[in-house]
């Protein structure tokens, strides 16, 4: 393993990016430099949040479940101990989607946003994705000034999308309210904005992480994303920020309020060099999807019955719990 290390620290020295070279694709929109971050305060008080979903299969139905962990700077939402909107749905026979719609509508999801039925080909991702950005859009809706773990626009890059799926994100995109809310979005991994910009082979992480190699904190210079809906373009502001080894990406709606979230992460670091308020926010949430899955777990093994797979996801739930 050391040799193994030592040959990709070699070739990292000539060529930074150690991966396969890939097409850069297009990640929704036109990214541009808007200029200098300038001068701003942090936050002096802002609420943040996380969401995280699971799934268990039982006797052939999926039963998805999601969590939410909120600070509100007043007090906290956890979901599904708080439980306004839906927090479950369910793929399953005509016959359960007919029992759930008439006795527990308010709870578990049958259908997607616009109405879609949750039949056999419904990626799975899919559903635990709009399950997660429903509680988040009902947690950000009801907040002020909102710092959430992930981007601004929540889904994946829209032009690779087929129907129904796309429309499903739109809809939620457009139900979100963004006029007070920032994004701190964690993984760059498989984003290659700034590279495209740049010009530069590589995914960002490995382009911010060379740019600001040397120092313990560096800040891009702020960018302009149009992101584009079926029926209009909305506006991302981003500056891509790297504290100690750990490069993520700020962005927001509104300039001003991108100043003041990148100021306020950058107050808040975490041993990682992540800001400390979004890993709570991910811990807690994980912990309450754990929980949900292991109160699922023990009703379904009790009334139901349990496969393989699940036992495993079992562990991983313990595991969440006990970080």
């Amino acid at each position: 393993m050391k040799e193994l290390m030592e040959v990709l620290s070699k070739v990292s020295r000539r060529k930074p990016f150690l991966g396969l070279s890939t097409s850069p694709g297009v990640e929704v929109g036109e990214v541009r430099i808007e200029g200098e971050m300038g001068q701003c305060d942090p936050f002096p008080s802002f609420a943040y949040l996380d969401s995280s979903s699971r799934v268990i299969t039982v006797r052939g139905a999926n039963v998805y479940m999601a969590s939410l962990y909120a600070n509100t700077g007043r007090g906290h939402i956890a979901i599904p101990l708080e439980t306004p909107v839906p927090f479950m749905a369910v793929k399953a026979s005509d016959q359960v989607v007919q029992e759930i719609e008439s006795s527990l509508p308010h709870l578990v999801r049958t259908r997607n946003v616009n109405g879609v039925p949750y039949l056999e080909d419904y990626k799975d991702d899919n559903v635990l994705d709009e399950l997660r950005i429903s509680l988040e859009n009902y947690a950000i809706n009801s907040q002020d000034l909102t710092v959430v773990d992930g981007p601004i626009y929540p889904g994946p890059f829209l032009g690779m999308v087929s129907e129904p799926y796309r429309s499903a994100f739109e809809t939620l995109i457009t139900q979100r309210r963004v006029d007070r809310l920032v994004g701190v979005v964690k993984r760059l991994n498989m984003s290659r904005k700034l590279s495209r910009l740049l010009g530069i082979e590589g995914t960002d992480d490995v382009v911010v992480m060379e740019l600001g190699k040397g120092k313990d904190v560096y800040v891009t210079p702020v960018l302009r994303e149009d992101y584009r809906l079926s029926d209009r373009t909305l506006p991302r502001y981003m500056a891509y920020v790297k504290v100690g080894d750990s490069p993520f990406r700020v962005e927001s709606a509104d300039p001003s309020l991108l100043c003041g979230g990148v100021v306020t992460a950058l107050r808040h670091p975490s041993y990682r060099g992540i800001p400390s308020f979004i890993e709570a926010a991910d811990r807690l949430s994980r912990r309450l999807s754990a929980a949900t899955f292991l109160i699922s777990f023990t009703y379904a093994r009790e009334m139901v019955g349990v496969n393989y797979d699940d036992w495993n996801r079992l562990r991983e739930a313990n595991l969440d719990l006990a970080e």
